[in-house]
Parts: C-alpha cells; structure tokens; sequence
C-alpha cells in the first residue's frame, strides 16, 4: 500500500475515549459470525475534495457467548454517537473502544454481554475521502480527447484486505455473507454492483442525487463486493450461452468503444464453457464488465462486476503485441475460472491462496487451448512457467506456495507470480497423475461439495481422492509439494541385465553441493520406453516415497538395452531427472538422429536440455555431453526446445568476458544459423503477413539471431527499418518493430539514436513509446542512452517510468551496458526505490545481478544497497542470484567454455 502515507487525514474518530488493544491475535475471533449486510454508500464525485459516506448494519450470530465485538476498519472516520447494537429483545450500549493498528481491528466492548445463539443487528455510520491508492474505494478519472474534459470515477479494489477501507466489515475470507448495497450519487452518473438495480429514488436533500437499491448479493466474501459510480459508455450489451443466459455490458471510455476488446470477445464464451468443464452453472444473471483507467492489478474478478486495468490493454503496451494480446487473453480466461475457483469457493485464509490462483491459471490455460487450439497459448504458457519454476525453485531460500500469513502486507505480498504459476503446475501435477477423467470428477465434487464455502487444501486433496477411488493417501503426497519449497531431483540408474530401475532422490539446488540430509518429495513415476513412446500415459506406476530411500523398480515388459527410459511425461510433475551415462546417451542419439525427434514429447524435449545443463552447473556431468545434446536443436521443429535452450545459454553467456566471450557469440551464430536460413527474410515480413500461430517463432527467430549477429538478420532489421522510415506504403508489424528498431540503433551512432529518441519525445502514443523505450536501450553509447534516463528519470508521468524500466531491463542484457547502467542504477538507487515499487525493483536488480561478471561487481551492489530499506528483499534475491553466478563462474566456466570451444 505506497500510497497510504497520503491518507493521514483519514482516522478513527473515537468520540469515546479508547484504550490500547487487548485483541492481539491476527485473526478475527469466532463468537460472531455476519450473516447478511445492508450497506448504503452515497458518493460525492461533483464534489471538491471526492469523499464518500455510508452506513452498514450487519446481522450478527453469536456463535458463543461474548462481551465484544471485533471486526476491521482502516481510513474511516466512524460517527460513534450513530453506532447501535440491538435485538428483538433490547438495545446494547458500549463502554470502551480498541483500535489495534496492525490488524486493522476495531473492537467494541459492550455494557452487556451477547447470548450464545441470538441474533443482533450492529450499525455504523462512516465516512472518508476516495483515495488514490487503488485501493478499498479510490477514484480515478480520464480525459475525454475531443472536448478536454476530465471525466471523474470512483471504483472498489477489496481484495485481498482493502473492504474494511470502504466500510466496517468482518474482512476475511471465510466470512461469507450475503449482501444488500444501496448506492447514492449524481444523476450524471450510473451506479454499478454485482447485482442488478432494483430500482431508484430521489435524494431527499440533495438535488440531483439519487438512490438506486440492487438486488442481494448471494454468500460472498468481503474482498469479493463490488461497486462504482462512474460516466463510462457501454459498447455493447451482449447475451451469453449459459444456464442463466447471462447479460454482459461492456463499459470504457468513449475512446475505446470501437476498439476490438478480448474482453468483450472471450467472457461469454468463457462462462459457457467453464459452465461445460466444471457442470456448475453460473449463479448470477448479469455482469458488467468494467474497463477503467487505473487500477492496482491487470484484473479483478469481483462477482458480477469484473473489473480490467486499460493500462494493461495489450494495444497501450506496444511491445510484442501478440504476446501482450496472448497474456490479456489469459488474464480475461483466469478472471472467468475465479468466478468458481475464489468466488463460488473461497479458501478459508490467505495462506491458500495458491488454492484460488493456481486453479484459475491452469483452467485458464486449458480454456484458451481449448477455445483456439491452433494458437497452442496455454501449452506454451505452461512450458514458460516449467522454465522459470525450475529456476526459481532450485534457490535455498524459496517459499512454499502454502504458509501462514498474518498482517496485511503479508496478505499482499503472497500475490506473486511465484504462487500463481507453481500453483498452476501443481493442480495440473494433479490432472496428469489421476487422468483426465478422475480429475475433472473430483473438481465437480469439489465444487458441488463446497459451493458458497470455504476450503483448504486438504479438502481438494480429498474430492481428487474420492473421485479417483485412490488405495493412497493423496493429501500426505501433495501436501510435500505445496508445504515446502523447492523440488527433488531423482537420480535413476539402469541395470541392463536384469531390467531393475534404481531410483533415489535428494533436494536439487543451483550454485550448492547436494545435500545427503535434505528433504523429500511423495514422487509419482512414470515411465516412457523408445518401443512404446506414450507420452500420454502420465498417471504413475510406483511411486517414490517420503521419508525416502533407495527403491528399486521393475517395469512390465522390460525395456531392451539399448532403447532409452523416460522418466515423468510431459514433464507432469515438477521434479529434475538425471539417468546414468548410457540411457543419456540413447536418448540424445534419439533425440537428434531418429524421425520426429524419437518420438519425444515438446516439454520433454525441453526438459531434457533444461535438466542436463542444470546438472552440468552443479558438477553432477560435463558440459561436453550438455552440449551434444544441445546440437540436437539444429534439427528441432519446435518453438518450446529452443526457447529453453537458448535461454539458458543466453543466461551463462552474459557471465564470460575476454576471449570466451568472443567463443561464445561464434557458437551462437553457428548453433543459430540452420535455423534462421529455415525462415523468410525478415525484411519481407510485412508482406508475408505471418498467421498468428507463427508468430512467437518468428518472433524468437529474427530477435535471437539478430542478438547474436547471425548470418544477414541485422542488414534485414535495418532494411525493414528503412522501408517504414521512408514514407513506404508496407506498415512495419508492430510485433517485430522492437528487432527493427534495435538493430538500426545498435548498429547507429548518435544520428539515429537522436532520431528515435525524438520520437518518443513528440510522440503522445503510449503503446509506441514503449517500442521505442526498448529499443533505445541497444545503443551501444551510454552517453547517449543517459540522456534518456535523465529525461525519463525526472518525469513524474507514470509512462515515462514504465518506459525508463522497459529501457533499462534492455540494456542490462546488453554486455556492453551492463557496468554503466548498473552505475547509473546505483548512484540514483534512494530516488528509484521512491519511485518503483518492490516488485519492480526485484526485477530491476536481478536483471542487473544476472548480469554481473565479477565479484567486485556484486560486493558494489551491495554495499550501495544495504542501508536502504525499500532494497532488503530485492537486494537479498539479486545476491542470490549473484553468489550462485559467481560459484558458477569459479567451479564450472572453463568446462563449459571447453566444451563450447570444440564446437567452433
């Protein structure tokens, strides 16, 4: 919450004296649960100073018998002279009042006590000004281009802890109540919630002002209520084909009316196939779609009003188009599986909140597969988050995706991506191990179980098990898996006279030794053999169990000698495999010389360089075989392959210096070459018009092989540069407009750097800027490249620090930038840790600290760095990185650079 330091004049006003809190635990307490909310919010947008004022009376059961009553408020100025506390018998008073701070509790102590059983009704009347911190009810606004007009706004952001900024609330996950909203606001506006408009009324004292009641909101929780009061037009007005026939509107900005949204496109055909997949219909019976001008996320998934960031629209963000407009889709189809994975079943604490993302990411994933199956976006989603998972996860100090959180900045800092995507892996660990059929059995029961409850992992654990009819304890096997972090590596070894498999595992880490005393893992096995390559059979023939020894196995129909063993198709589970020499080498000479690649699966395929390179940074084999099995890629098809395996070696490359360096770019031209001459010219790209399927190849293709100076590809981005820049009618496909534009600068001087950076300066087009933004970080002077960060720097514009990180993060991957624009990082680190928030300056700094060559480098960064609080956990992570760079550096660059220098 950086913007909380603004609100200072927003307080509980305590007409009674009050008295430190007593309460100290950071959950609610459980004598009282809320049954139904009336809440009455009346906005004052035409006013001054933007506030809002309200009242809420909460019907309250008391589940035991108890003297007070603890629930959440932050920011509020509560009127107690209005507070009342009844039943049907009598009325309550109270004697004292407790604020705790920390948990944002506000604690009534009454005259009398409350009986166990009995209902009471509590009111509160408040008030606050609508911040600007994005969060519990803030206002927003836009300007209408074509009269200069500023157009205000106000919208909720509850989730995760934010519903007790906008009105008193019992604000945790498990207590779900139904809820009846009442919104008062100006004529000039329209009111949204959930639910439908009942009907309106004028204001009794104010002229101009109405107010409309909605229909009641079914059992929800707090961080799932939604409202705004805004001018925004509705584009369309559509019916969907769903149980309900659900109505969606569509409201934006009138500059965005005739734009093409995904959102508008995916949501109804969204909701009819979750509908399908999970044969669970959708409660409500309208949603508004609501697309406003900022926003503290890319979306919210609010029960009938789903709200979506416009500066996340793909088009604002102009970089990579089709990948942007890929992501939103998937943002669109992961805010549609939440409406039964968060709303109609809500884990019980934040601690499970992988429970909630984790799902809604992998059914994302399959919905867009399913709905485009040639686009292929969810399988290669997937194959990303497997490559930075296995990453990720191989550090020391890596979070489990399950663990207790307590204040509210814990809550906030359990969303990351981190949780979302091994979240993801580990639901579809769980669809691969029981099959296709168990699995979406078990999800059903889930839902039908659990509809309009809460649940914890274990309970999703137990529906699988159920619907699998499993002899195994499920629960004790995943709960190894989201309780910890990190993942195992299991070493098999092959006995090609008798056919016994010997398998063993231990926690796998990058940049350390492998621990004998290291935890375990519940693993499923599951075996492919090069006579029957059945990547499909995922579900598992023995298992490898936790506390772990060694096992020994014996598959059914031995496998011959001299035909490999796969172990874990489809990369299912998320576990690093290392096989003895001998199946290594079947499988490599399969790999690269049989058809169709022997049959291996993509992931696997990737998997396969991604393991064998890992090893070999950790001694446990040579490069020289890694790099055998990366020749392979010069016959490799596949989009996914390469992305790993270049990747990976972009990564160790950016660590050598002198002549090794120099070995390097020659390896990656000639690695390169076969497949940049198997494309078309990129000069003839905007001819070609590519189908969208090829994109993300072609894309891969020109940039890396430009990168990397491969046979004409720069003469071909400067050639395809010239043609926009001279008035051509052929129009530069903004997908490939960043590789034109960076060669033409990496290869320009000072007259094409200034020419490009005019551009961004006389350009008001956001999605453009951010083009040029990266592309002006492949200058090769930092002279001039400085000139953009102090024009960047100095901006208050939210743009122009979008653009200053997107120009940085290109430089930091350039060799010959790294030094100077670290420095330049450094000596403006208190103004940058001012400006960005910490998700951005982790990313900043691991992009520095991946990129370091020395020691002396790293000990810089961090003496720089250690004084300045908003740097603790992004200093902490690039270290990380930096030491398990450095240990690479010292114990494994000249085997790699050995190996590398006999293939040049």
């Amino acid at each position: 919450m950086s913007q909380l330091n603004e609100l200072c004049w927003i307080f509980l006003l305590l007409m009674i004296p009050s008295t430190p809190a007593m309460y100290d635990h950071y959950r609610l307490p459980t004598a009282l649960e809320p049954l139904h909310y009336n809440l009455r919010i009346l906005t004052h947008l035409e006013s001054t100073d933007q506030w809002f004022e309200g009242s809420v009376n909460i019907d309250l059961l008391a589940r035991e018998s108890t003297k007070n009553i603890t629930l959440h408020a932050a920011y509020l100025k509560i009127d107690e002279n209005r507070t009342t506390v009844r039943s049907d018998k009598d009325n309550n008073c109270f004697t004292d009042i407790e604020v705790n701070e920390v948990y944002n509790f506000y604690i009534l102590h009454l005259c009398q006590e409350l009986e166990k059983g009995q209902l009471y009704q509590l009111e509160l009347h408040f008030s606050a000004k609508l911040n600007d911190s994005l969060s519990g009810y803030y206002k927003s606004s836009y300007t209408d281009e074509s009269r200069k007009e500023v157009h205000r706004l106000a919208i909720t952001q509850f989730s995760p802890t934010f519903a007790r900024q906008a009105f008193p609330c019992f604000d945790e996950p498990s207590f779900k109540s139904t809820f009846n909203v009442t919104l008062g606001h100006h004529k000039n506006y329209t009111g949204l919630t959930g639910m439908p408009v009942l009907g309106c009324e004028e204001h009794d004292s104010l002229e101009n002002y109405i107010w409309c009641d909605h229909e009641q909101l079914l059992r929800t929780s707090t961080y799932l209520v939604a409202y705004a009061v805004h001018d925004l037009k509705n584009a369309a007005t559509e019916e969907s084909d769903t149980f309900n026939r659900v109505i969606f509107r569509n409201w934006m900005q009138p500059k965005l009316l005739d734009r093409e949204m995904i959102s508008r496109q995916m949501a109804p055909k969204l909701l009819a196939l979750y509908e399908n997949l999970f044969q669970s219909n959708f409660p409500l019976r309208k949603i508004d779609q609501l697309t406003v001008p900022t926003h503290r996320f890319s979306a919210m998934e609010n029960w009938g009003l789903v709200v979506f960031n416009e500066e996340r629209l793909p088009e604002n963000q102009g970089v990579d188009l089709q990948q942007q407009k890929d992501k939103y889709a998937e943002t669109v189809a992961h805010e549609y599986a939440h409406q039964w994975f968060g709303n109609l079943v809500t884990m019980k604490w934040w601690n499970d909140l992988w429970l909630k993302e984790g799902t809604s990411t992998y059914f994302a994933y399959l919905a867009l597969d399913i709905l485009q199956p040639d686009l292929t976006r969810g399988e290669r989603f997937i194959a990303k988050d497997l490559g930075t998972f296995f990453g990720k996860d191989s550090s020391d100090t890596v979070p489990a995706i399950s663990k207790d959180v307590k204040d509210p900045s814990q809550i906030l800092g359990q969303f990351t991506e981190y949780v979302y995507e091994k979240g993801a892996l580990t639901v579809r660990m769980l669809h691969k191990l029981i099959g296709k059929e168990s699995f979406f059995r078990g999800i059903r029961s889930f839902l039908s179980k659990y509809s309009l409850g809460n649940v914890a992992q274990g309970d999703l654990w137990d529906s699988l098990e159920e619907a699998a009819h499993l002899d195994f304890n499920l629960s004790r096997a995943m709960d190894s898996w989201t309780l910890q972090g990190g993942y195992p590596l299991v070493t098999l070894i092959r006995d090609y006279k008798t056919g016994g498999l010997t398998l063993n595992q231990t926690r796998f880490y990058q940049g350390q030794n492998i621990s004998k005393n290291s935890p375990c893992w519940w693993v499923p096995l599951s075996f492919v053999k090069q006579s029957l390559p059945d990547f499909e059979q995922t579900t598992p023939q023995f298992w490898l169990e936790c506390p772990s020894s060694t096992q020994v196995v014996h598959l059914s129909g031995v496998p011959a000698p001299d035909e490999w063993i796969i172990l874990n198709p489809q990369v299912s589970t998320i576990f690093r495999v290392n096989y003895d020499e001998h199946n290594w080498d079947l499988i490599r000479e399969s790999y690269c010389n049989d058809p169709n690649s022997g049959g291996i699966h993509k992931l696997n395929r990737a998997q396969l360089i991604d393991d064998f390179m890992a090893l070999a940074s950790v001694k446990l084999q040579k490069y020289d075989k890694a790099f055998s099995l990366l020749e392979c890629l010069k016959k490799e098809e596949d989009l996914l392959p390469w992305q790993r395996g270049v990747g990976i070696l972009n990564g160790l490359g950016a660590l050598l210096h002198g002549q090794e360096a120099k070995e390097f770019k020659i390896y990656m031209k000639r690695l390169l070459l076969p497949l940049y001459n198997s494309f078309p010219k990129l000069a003839g790209i905007a001819l070609s018009k590519p189908a969208l399927k090829d994109i993300p190849f072609l894309q891969f293709v020109y940039s890396q092989s430009c990168r990397h100076h491969v046979d004409d590809c720069i003469n071909q981005a400067k050639l395809l540069n010239t043609f926009h820049r001279n008035g051509s009618q052929v129009e530069l496909p903004i997908d490939f407009q960043k590789i034109a534009y960076c060669s033409f600068l990496e290869e320009g001087g000072e007259k094409e750097f200034l020419t490009i950076f005019g551009l961004f300066q006389n350009s008001t087009n956001a999605a453009q800027r951010r083009i040029w933004a990266s592309a002006l970080g492949c200058t090769r002077d930092f002279k001039l490249f400085e000139q953009f960060l102090d024009f960047t720097f100095k901006s208050k514009e939210k743009l122009f620090s979008d653009c200053y990180m997107i120009a940085v993060r290109t430089a930091l991957s350039r060799e010959y930038m790294v030094t100077p624009t670290g420095n330049y990082i450094l000596s403006h680190a208190k103004t940058l840790g001012e400006i960005f928030k910490k998700k951005e300056l982790t990313g900043l700094l691991v992009s520095l600290a991946e990129n370091l060559q020395s020691r002396e480098e790293l000990e810089q960064l961090s003496v720089h760095l250690k004084d300045l609080k908003e740097y603790e956990e992004p200093l902490r992570k690039a270290l990380d990185l930096g030491q398990i760079n450095q240990k690479w550096l010292k114990d494994c660059s000249s085997d790699f650079s050995e190996a590398l220098r006999k293939r040049i």
